[in-house]
């Protein structure tokens, strides 16, 4: 098994430069030594990416274990933090979305593509069965993939058919030391729960290559359903900008309710600020149903989103209570960074300042400079328009680019939109 290990790594590799999430676990540290012993790829060409969650004193030492044996095998390393107030309600799943976004983060700011990680066959299952009891649907029943694109980079997970007692085997006989992460143990979350159960119901027959099978078969259903949501998309989803979304009436007399929600929880994503958000399933049949409905109010609201209404349709844009909840930039020459997880964002020299939203008193100023024109953007509504990026120096407003506006000589700003898989 040791050699069809590395040939299982060496088969999902697509690219010279990868990055690799690694936690310090068996799991991750097992993937990252068998990127070492690939021949695809370089070590030099390699990023290993490790997390400061500051959830535990421990954490500093953890990303220190990593980076010293990263390093020790020529690979490239970047510990990443989580800055800012920790939750104090629903911590594993706002902790693992973060890391997500650090993670995606930083591979489109160094313009990685691919980005593996170590989920392996057990987690997969107790993936499958936390989501089952949960009340999920097809497509977070098979949320984890071999492969799978977020919003412009590649999630491959090399493991996820591997058994984890094949990765302490091969662990063991190339004598890797790996860290036993005291959260596993903690009963008070839901996942740890399962995780205790499962090894129970292995012991009584539970065959873990006839589950595989199903969620298999279950994968194939969701890839159908997301070439039919492209379909639907394509005749009846407009996306401007990354500012707002508008989505054509025909769409909800003709997409089955499931395509229909598909769409409407990845637009939520655009604007929420959280990548991985999703509101519940009741909150987003209401909002259909509205949708479809004849109503007298003009107007809801869910998940940072706005739903107003068209003639033809309805038009989604982000809320404007939650501008306030945009991280400011500082602005980079040499690299771009990521900006309300809509927009990749660079200078082209250097220059003081940070980039945040345009806001009324951006709008504002952009009026007086006889900058803005409402045919450019084709019945986007004035307030969709307040969330723009904008580069403020103090308050001052140095440039709008979606408007062509500077005030400074010479000063511009590359940007691209963040794809997001409607």
């Amino acid at each position: 098994m040791t050699n069809d290990l590395v040939k299982i790594f060496d088969s999902e590799v697509l690219d010279s430069s990868i990055a690799i999430a690694v936690s310090g676990g068996v799991d991750s540290l097992v993937l990252m030594n068998l990127a070492n012993e690939s021949k695809l790829i370089k070590n030099k060409d390699v990023f290993i990416l490790t997390i400061n969650h500051g959830l535990r004193s421990e954490s500093a030492r953890e990303c220190k274990f990593v980076e010293d044996l990263a390093k020790k095998l020529g690979f490239k390393v970047k510990i990443l933090r989580w800055e800012g107030i920790k939750p104090t309600k629903a911590l594993q799943e706002k902790a693992r979305n973060e890391r997500y976004n650090l993670l995606l983060n930083f591979c489109r700011e160094n313009s990685i593509n691919n980005l593996f990680l170590a989920h392996h066959l057990d987690d997969q299952i107790e993936n499958f069965l936390f989501r089952m009891f949960r009340g999920s649907g097809i497509k977070g029943l098979t949320s984890f993939s071999n492969r799978l694109e977020r919003d412009g980079i590649l999630l491959i997970r090399p493991l996820i058919d591997i058994p984890k007692s094949e990765l302490i085997t091969f662990a063991k006989k190339r004598k890797i030391k790996w860290i036993e992460d005291p959260s596993n143990q903690n009963k008070k979350f839901e996942r740890i729960k399962l995780r205790k159960i499962l090894p129970l119901i292995y012991e009584e027959g539970f065959d873990k290559k006839v589950f595989l099978k199903s969620i298999k078969k279950l994968k194939l259903a969701n890839k159908a359903l997301n070439e039919t949501t492209k379909e639907f998309v394509s005749k009846y989803v407009l996306v401007s900008k990354n500012i707002s979304v508008f989505i054509d009436h025909k769409f909800f007399l003709e997409a089955p309710k499931e395509i229909q929600l598909r769409v409407i929880e990845n637009s939520i994503r655009i604007f929420s600020g959280e990548r991985f958000y999703s509101p519940s399933y009741s909150k987003m049949m209401n909002l259909i149903n509205w949708i479809s409905e004849s109503s007298g109010v003009s107007a809801k609201t869910l998940g940072g989103t706005i739903f107003r209404r068209r003639n033809k349709g309805v038009i989604l844009y982000k809320e404007v209570k939650k501008l306030n909840e945009i991280k400011p930039i500082k602005l980079s020459k040499n690299n771009y960074k990521s900006w309300d997880n809509r927009f990749l964002i660079k200078a082209k020299k250097a220059s003081k300042g940070e980039i945040s939203y345009l806001g009324a008193e951006g709008v504002k100023i952009l009026k007086s400079k006889k900058k803005l024109h409402k045919k450019d953007f084709n019945g986007i509504p004035i307030t969709a328009l307040y969330s723009t990026p904008a580069v403020w120096r103090g308050k001052r407003l140095i440039s709008a680019p979606f408007f062509d506006y500077s005030n400074s000589n010479g000063f511009s700003l590359e940007i691209k939109n963040i794809d997001y898989l409607l």
